[in-house]
């Protein structure tokens, strides 16, 4: 609104309102039509005056000053109160404000009905300051409600400034992820014990500590009837975040176990992020990673401590970390066993997938699978890492060994998404070698995908058994051990030049010398595409060719080989 008019003081008294019809944009937000849909109330002994003046503009020409007096909480209140307003289905709404005060006292504001009940559909606390300062508050869920208001009340007798309200529907709340007082320094105020059928009693210590002057020192008992438990305060999770949730603990005698979660304060207790510790009498650091498929607001405690045995605990300096998206895979090297790798053996597929000490390429063991009769499509007989994390146009190299119990059985590799519809990134076709090989590919995407991407999804075609080990994720820059055939070797490597490398549709070439055959191969040294050229300089139209990492291998008149590595995208 264009504020055009000067107005120095018009005078509202407590118990004046003017009517106004509901909806949900704030009426004369900005106090240009005087005190129109604005009004004051008063509890008690309290006074309230509101009164228009140019010395209240944060913007434009006019602004509301409230002056409070006899303010004395709870019994003697006041508030200045908006017109009424609506709440739409499906909407969430952020009000902000922009307000000082003579005094630096603080400010209740809500959003609630003009009649019992008086739920607050919004409501935040504020300090004042003796500057201009923007203020937001949200609410809390997106239901429809009709005939609610503003209320501001001061919690002090003093003068306030107010300007430039604003209702504004939003699609999403933002999320404000935190363990309240993580560190003890003010007390446990915050925090809530739980005896769980057991017995609690934590309280703030002050020589056993890890940071600061405090810690908690929680001591368990009874716990043979149940697990106490000791929680932070609710909190946001924000879908498509990771949060590293870091603590210190340790105990009296040490070899209690302790599980540490961050889950929802009310039933059904969803876990979104556990680990289950052993402590010692010494403080160590432990960690876990908590994530959400969906942003829960205000309902998840991201520190939660469930204490399994008696004894005495200590606990400090808790933090929150977001974790950048990053692609791993979970127990790449099998070591823990197969149990987060996807098992799918169907459409009449006789086969058996486990782990096995007998063979391993990288530590004490491997996954194995024994493939009886081939089922009747290639994903019939599958394994396939955890889903995680891409970043938007990065490049990845996959790289993972696999052993045959025979050479020449073939086997499918592919990078695709963990929902339907099992969209590929990249599909590579390979065959097993009797001994230990490398197998590798590259892969990118064009947009950041959290927790949605399986990275190695092996499906087995052929009769006979199949080892599978060491399964990493590495830059672009990775070079596989698995080179192309002995007979190519790397000579005169600066006679070659490609370029653009990476490329997508056409590759230039140019040599020193006349190249009489040129050969793209794969990682496993299989020929994707040869030419035969006798020239210094071609360009080659390499559309056709899949994306991943080949080997570009020059054949020179001389018989030299000239071999680089390209990335086709």
């Amino acid at each position: 609104m264009i504020k055009n008019v000067l107005f120095s003081a018009i005078i509202i008294m407590t118990q004046c309102f003017v009517a106004w019809s509901q909806s949900d944009t704030i009426c004369n937000a900005s106090f240009e039509d005087s005190l129109a849909s604005w009004g004051v109330i008063s509890n008690g002994g309290s006074v309230a005056n509101a009164s228009i003046s140019s010395d209240a503009a944060y913007s434009g020409n006019l602004g509301l000053i409230l002056e409070a007096e006899n303010v004395a909480l709870p019994s003697s209140s006041c508030a200045l109160t908006s017109c009424l307003l609506n709440l739409e289905q499906g909407s969430y709404y952020r009000i902000s404000f922009w307000a000082k005060s003579d005094t630096q006292e603080s400010l209740l504001v809500v959003l609630q009905p003009t009649s019992a009940p008086f739920t607050n559909y919004a409501e935040a606390t504020f300090n004042t300051s003796s500057t201009w300062t923007q203020y937001e508050l949200y609410t809390a869920d997106s239901n429809a409600v009709a005939g609610l208001k503003i209320k501001v009340k001061p919690e002090a007798s003093g003068v306030y400034y107010f300007d430039d309200f604003l209702m504004e529907g939003i699609t999403a709340l933002p999320t404000n992820t935190v363990v309240c007082n993580p560190d003890f320094e003010n007390g446990l105020g915050e925090w809530t014990q739980s005896a769980n059928g057991g017995s609690i009693d934590a309280v703030v210590e002050s020589t056993e500590v890890q940071n600061g002057a405090s810690s908690a020192k929680v001591t368990a008992s009874n716990t043979e009837s149940g697990q106490p438990i000791l929680s932070s305060c609710k909190s946001d999770v924000e879908q498509g975040k990771k949060y590293e949730i870091s603590f210190w603990m340790k105990s009296d005698l040490g070899g209690e176990t302790v599980v540490a979660t961050s889950s929802l304060s009310a039933s059904p207790y969803t876990n979104y992020g556990q680990t289950s510790i052993t402590l010692t009498n010494s403080w160590t650091e432990y960690s876990f990673i908590t994530e959400a498929d969906t942003t829960v607001y205000s309902n998840v405690r991201l520190a939660k401590f469930k204490f399994l045995n008696d004894g005495v605990y200590y606990v400090d300096n808790i933090t929150i970390e977001v974790v950048p998206p990053q692609p791993l895979f979970c127990d790449g090297d099998f070591e823990t066993g197969i149990t987060d790798w996807t098992q799918t053996v169907n459409n009449e597929a006789i086969a058996s997938i486990s782990v096995t000490p007998s063979q391993a390429q990288n530590g004490l063991q491997s996954a194995m699978v024994l493939l009886n009769t081939p089922g009747t499509t290639n994903g019939s007989v599958q394994l396939s890492s955890c889903p995680t994390d891409v970043v938007q146009d990065s490049t990845y190299t996959v790289s993972f060994w696999v052993k045959g119990s025979a050479g020449g059985l073939n086997f499918n590799a592919i990078t695709a998404f963990s929902s339907a519809p099992y969209t590929a990134l990249s599909s590579n076709s390979f065959q097993t070698n009797s001994d230990w090989t490398e197998y590798c590919y590259t892969f990118s995407h064009d947009s950041t995908v959290i927790g949605g991407i399986r990275l190695l999804k092996l499906q087995f075609l052929d009769a006979g058994t199949y080892y599978i080990d060491n399964a990493t994720v590495q830059d672009e820059s990775y070079i596989c051990s698995s080179a192309p055939p002995s007979s190519v070797i790397e000579h005169s490597f600066n006679e070659l030049n490609l370029w653009p490398n990476p490329s997508s549709g056409a590759l230039h070439l140019e040599c020193t010398s006349s190249i009489s055959n040129l050969f793209i191969k794969d990682l496993s040294g299989k020929v994707i595409l040869s030419k035969s050229l006798s020239v210094e300089h071609s360009i080659i139209d390499i559309s056709e060719v899949k994306a991943g990492t080949y080997f570009i291998v020059a054949e020179l008149e001389s018989g030299a080989l000239i071999q680089k590595r390209w990335i086709k995208l």
